[in-house]
């Protein structure tokens, strides 16, 4: 899951650390896989910094995951959104994430847009 997430990220072209600890506005350390930069495509804005959570669990990711991703969002300074990334995800826990912004993207969609990235003729791994 975490080779797909990074290579997702490479793919749109963000510069990105891996394993990064922020300092929350409550001062408690929060982790996540991996922290969005920007892009190096003057085409997309991301309008700031996205931390993703990769969740590389056999079962599904239930509202709880989105309700504590939407809390890092907002206590977090400098994160514009958070992205969760994981096999799969409750019905719940998408609806939910719709509501308050919070990214998700599943293992088979990864797979899809890379699949889609390969089939054209300028990628470069």
């Amino acid at each position: 899951m975490n080779n797909l997430v990074r290579d997702f990220l490479r793919f749109r072209q963000f510069d990105f650390d891996s394993n990064v600890t922020i300092r929350a506005k409550n001062d408690k350390e929060v982790q996540f896989s991996y922290l969005v930069h920007q892009s190096k495509d003057k085409n997309i804005d991301i309008g700031g910094k996205i931390g993703v959570i990769v969740k590389d669990w056999a079962r599904s990711c239930g509202y709880n995951v989105i309700l504590e991703a939407e809390r890092l969002q907002t206590s977090t300074p400098g994160l514009a959104k958070v992205m969760v990334c994981a096999n799969q995800f409750s019905a719940t826990a998408r609806e939910l994430a719709n509501k308050l912004g919070i990214l998700t993207l599943t293992n088979g969609e990864l797979v899809s847009i890379k699949k889609m990235y390969m089939q054209q003729p300028s990628f470069d791994p």
